[in-house]
């Protein structure tokens, strides 16, 4: 995402939410990108808020689909479920750091939704294969 010039290309992004399963909340809210130039996955992230605490947002990045799933698999408690929604943003900054959890999330509109598939179990499999996809899915126009 970061070696284009004026128009950004077409990029799949996975929002992971995180469904308390005592409360029904949405705990924690992922954002998956892999950029293509420099080979790595990043994850844009945000935990909910609370009535004492404004949320923290947080990044992670790394170059094996792998190490990312265990990091995941880290945040998202094994008990909960979690709502998964593939978009697809035309509108992405040109540099992969300028990428904020806030920029996604105020972005997140019905029209990038691709798919989006709710109250399901974390499955280490599943995910893999979706990060696959998303290194692999990339328009460069």
């Amino acid at each position: 995402m970061s070696a284009f010039t004026n128009n950004a290309p077409d990029c799949l992004v996975l929002k992971l939410e995180e469904v308390e399963n005592n409360s029904g909340k949405i705990d924690t809210t992922v954002y998956v990108i892999y950029d293509k130039r420099d080979h790595k996955y990043l994850i844009r992230g945000s935990r909910r808020l609370s009535p004492k605490y404004e949320p923290c947002a947080y990044s992670y990045q790394c170059e094996c689909a792998h190490e990312l799933v265990d990091f995941i698999e880290y945040l998202i408690c094994p008990d909960n479920r979690v709502n998964e929604i593939l978009y697809n943003y035309d509108n992405l900054p040109g540099n992969s750091n300028d990428i904020t959890f806030d920029f996604l999330n105020e972005n997140a509109y019905e029209d990038y939704e691709i798919s989006g598939y709710n109250d399901l179990t974390l499955k280490r499999r599943r995910l893999l294969k979706i990060l696959r996809m998303l290194r692999n899915v990339f328009n460069y126009y």
